[in-house]
């Protein structure tokens, strides 16, 4: 079996890859990776051959995609900053749109399209929601609005052309082996080990042990799932108050979790993407987080 992984040098990839070695050895893997990108430790010594290129470009998509049997889509790009919208189209829609197209024209045996919970809708009345709520996020939170149209481009080939896709939407993804400082969760993990009061959210949090998506995209490879089907991959539903406890706990600390009300959180938002206008900086904080 010869697999393709998009995405290969991202938290979920780092974790992958070598799962994906040790299972079908060094020569049956190869991993999509954007020129410049670090390999991380976990499969950098592990003889996996690299193609590099831009997911939005359809042609380095295709002649990756060529010869492989089957493709894990893991490529993506979060961002609540509305000057993002370019990159939030080129690798979410243009991107997911290369790897359909490319996977239809190399016969590819089975696509695993990895989406995210942000492309399915929420239940206003707070109950969780499942794969048939309808997506009803609002058309400015760009993040969400990008990861549906990418997953609509799947299902619309499935359905109309005969791809051989599942879908997955893993929810906020944690756990070991995160290796870029920058992401959310890493700096939530910095805040938490500095000091014991730590702003938050109002609201709650979908999350998945990255080890279980990371399971469940083996068996997607193995032939489970349906072609078409989307599956949510939520491990937990918790307020972020638990959320910062239960990491506090790991960490061993003490963390006093301090919720910061939506329409503070939106108003400040707003005065810094104001600011990240002026400046060409990305802002800490976007008015979107007072929506989530």
């Amino acid at each position: 079996m010869r697999i393709l992984v998009t995405g290969a040098t991202g938290f979920v990839g780092a974790v992958l890859m070598p799962e994906l070695v040790g299972r079908y050895g060094a020569g049956s893997v190869t991993a999509f990776v954007l020129p410049g990108d670090a390999i991380p430790g976990t499969w950098r010594n592990a003889g996996v051959r690299t193609f590099a290129g831009d997911i939005a470009d359809a042609a380095a998509v295709r002649a990756a995609v060529g010869g492989h049997i089957k493709v894990v889509h893991l490529a993506g790009f979060i961002s609540y900053w509305k000057g993002d919208e370019e990159n939030l189209r080129k690798v979410n829609e243009d991107g997911a749109r290369s790897v359909a197209e490319s996977c239809l024209a190399a016969g590819v045996e089975r696509l695993i399209h990895v989406s995210s919970v942000g492309a399915v809708g929420f239940r206003r009345d707070g109950s969780p929601a499942d794969e048939t709520t309808p997506f009803n996020w609002p058309s400015d939170i760009l993040y969400m609005a990008s990861k549906r149209r990418g997953q609509d481009i799947v299902e619309r080939a499935v359905r109309e052309r005969g791809l051989r896709a599942v879908i997955l939407n893993p929810a906020s993804i944690m756990g070991p082996g995160d290796h870029n400082p920058s992401t959310p969760h890493n700096e939530l993990y910095r805040r938490i080990s500095r000091g014991p009061l730590i702003g938050s959210f109002t609201g709650g949090l979908a999350i998945v042990d990255v080890r279980d998506l990371v399971a469940l995209i083996l068996k997607a490879l193995e032939g489970r799932g349906r072609a078409g089907e989307s599956y949510l991959v939520v491990g937990a539903n918790l307020s972020y108050r638990e959320v910062i406890r239960r990491i506090s706990r790991a960490c061993g600390r003490r963390a006093y979790p301090c919720p910061v009300p939506a329409p503070l959180l939106t108003a400040a938002g707003h005065m810094l993407e104001r600011a990240a206008r002026r400046t060409g900086r990305r802002p800490l904080l976007t008015a979107a987080y007072g929506r989530l």
